[in-house]
């Protein structure tokens, strides 16, 4: 779902930032007009999300939505009418490129087989060699599909605009993997982190790849930047694994993937993100879904710890019921979009303190319903996108200095 660099990339929440939740029908978007900024419930308690509407609904035309499941801010895209850009995958296999303000579907394509069943995680990055590039977890079909973007550059009326716009593909890469449980082999791929590096030349590349996946065969594989095997972590299950500084502590080297790291297990990774750490450096956030919780991994597959828990899944402030996606404010504090419980829970990192929620169950303005993903839209914007299963949303979220 995310791009990590090396040196971490920092998404400072301004005043009213737009952050996006992913659904199936609608597009909620925050009025500035309106006035009003909601600052979430302390306390865990349900509560309408204020200030946001509705554009867009279900349907199968472009801008219209199926339940979408992943959605993706896509930061290189031309954006020269302004305000956010974002590609969106709904439950009919089509992929499209949107207009976060509006909702207006810029540009759309249908993935290339669909009949078994439609992707679930998405990322924008770029490549070994530094092109921009779309990452699909072609999740029924046992792969992901590595699409060339370039600069998407969108020219209003070319190719049709509403339901008169014709689909538009770009080039296919690459794919990779197929079904197996054995090295670079998956069964139901979820998501997509990119690890970048900076090269001699200045330019970002991609240096590493960690992909989820479930279907009992729930672990991270991680490839090199050419897509060669490296290793995996974790099994199925609802083990917690121990963490690289208990096993320091008792003695043990915690420097490898074997061990401590084997010992991990997960019930669905959803998604996975790469996020600044505490000491300079980068550490992997897994949702891991049917546990409940959150975890936090080194680059190397090595559990730092563990925020919810498989035991005990719960609606207060640091509980979760079936955490579905993540995204970084920048501030060591994340965004959590909680399928099960019908909102999205800001929680910071190192303590494992839930700080607020916003969101309660419904079909109404400013409800949510099994949302699948969240994200930073457009950090300077009057709002925050919400995708759910329901609809895709934009909602006021209050100052985080």
């Amino acid at each position: 779902m995310a791009v990590g660099r090396g040196a971490g990339r920092a998404w400072p929440v301004a005043a009213r930032s737009m952050v996006a939740v992913c659904g199936a029908a609608a597009l909620l978007v925050a009025a500035p007009s309106c006035g009003r900024v909601d600052t979430g419930r302390g306390d865990g308690a349900p509560s309408a999300i204020e200030g946001a509407r509705s554009v867009g609904g279900l349907g199968e035309a472009p801008g219209k939505f199926g339940y979408p499941r992943t959605l993706e801010l896509d930061v290189g895209a031309d954006s020269e009418r302004g305000g956010a850009r974002a590609w969106v995958i709904d439950k009919t296999g089509r992929v499209q490129f949107v207009d976060g303000a509006t909702g207006e579907c810029l540009r759309w394509w249908r993935m290339p087989e669909t009949e078994v069943g439609k992707p679930v995680g998405m990322t924008i990055g770029v490549d070994a060699a530094g092109e921009r590039v779309m990452y699909v977890a072609d999740t029924h079909y046992h792969r992901v599909i590595v699409y060339k973007l370039g600069e998407v550059s969108v020219e209003p009326g070319a190719t049709g605009k509403g339901e008169t716009l014709a689909a538009a593909a770009p080039a296919e890469v690459r794919r990779i993997g197929g079904y197996g449980m054995g090295p670079g082999e998956f069964i139901y791929p979820t998501d997509i982190a990119v690890l970048t590096g900076r090269g001699a030349d200045g330019r970002e590349r991609a240096v590493r790849f960690y992909v989820g996946e479930y279907g009992g065969n729930d672990r991270i594989s991680v490839f090199d930047a050419d897509w060669k095997f490296l290793f995996s972590f974790g099994s199925f299950g609802a083990g917690v694994g121990e963490s690289a500084a208990g096993a320091a502590s008792a003695g043990r080297d915690g420097s490898g993937t074997g061990g401590e790291v084997s010992a991990v297990q997960f019930d669905r990774p959803q998604t996975v993100m790469l996020v600044p750490s505490s000491n300079g450096g980068m550490e992997l956030l897994v949702c891991d879904s049917r546990n409940h919780r959150l975890g936090r991994f080194t680059l190397e597959g090595r559990l730092i710890g563990w925020i919810g828990s498989a035991e005990h899944p719960g609606r207060g402030l640091g509980e979760f019921r079936y955490p579905y996606g993540i995204c970084d404010l920048g501030d060591g504090t994340v965004l959590v979009a909680e399928y099960g419980n019908n909102r999205v829970q800001r929680v910071e990192l190192s303590s494992g303190r839930g700080l607020a929620t916003w969101g309660r169950p419904g079909r109404g303005e400013g409800e949510l319903a099994t949302p699948w993903a969240v994200a930073i839209v457009d950090r300077n914007a009057d709002g925050a996108l919400c995708y759910r299963a329901i609809n895709s949303c934009l909602v006021p979220l209050p100052s985080m200095a």
